[in-house]
């Protein structure tokens, strides 16, 4: 069934590509829609602002931050820190058990982080040993 043109309209004037792409895909694929293409193009939108609003919360960690904490984590847990970049550069990924050992470095250097901050902060983290450490 084909979208309704005022709804098309509503779609093409949405700035973010990657959120028309997947209204259209969800609205034109296949299988048996429970909800109206207005629900779905609204349910859609909703759950983007919701995203946009938590992401914009996020602390921004600066390089500055970062290299801090680095030094944090490697003066304090050395064997941690050894083991981290170990694991990085083999394996391009961090076991669960020493993530969180990080994570709870990470609360203990400051204490009123969120997790979604605590979780930035490890990618961030990451990024910076890929690029400067591994």
């Amino acid at each position: 069934m084909p979208i309704r043109s005022e709804l098309q309209a509503k779609i093409d004037a949405l700035e973010d590509e990657d959120l028309r792409a997947r209204i259209l895909r969800v609205l034109t694929g296949p299988g048996k829609k429970r909800a109206s293409d207005e629900e779905i193009y609204e349910t859609a939108l909703a759950g983007y602002a919701m995203a946009k609003e938590q992401q914009a919360r996020l602390r921004k960690w600066r390089d500055d931050e970062v290299v801090f904490f680095c030094a944090i984590f490697q003066g304090k847990k050395p064997e941690d820190y050894s083991e981290f970049l170990r694991q990085q550069k083999e394996f391009n990924q961090i076991e669960s058990e020493l993530a969180w050992r990080v994570r709870r470095l990470m609360r203990e250097w400051m204490p009123d982080l969120n997790s979604d901050d605590r979780s930035e902060l490890f990618s961030k983290l990451r990024d910076y040993v890929k690029l400067n450490l591994v």
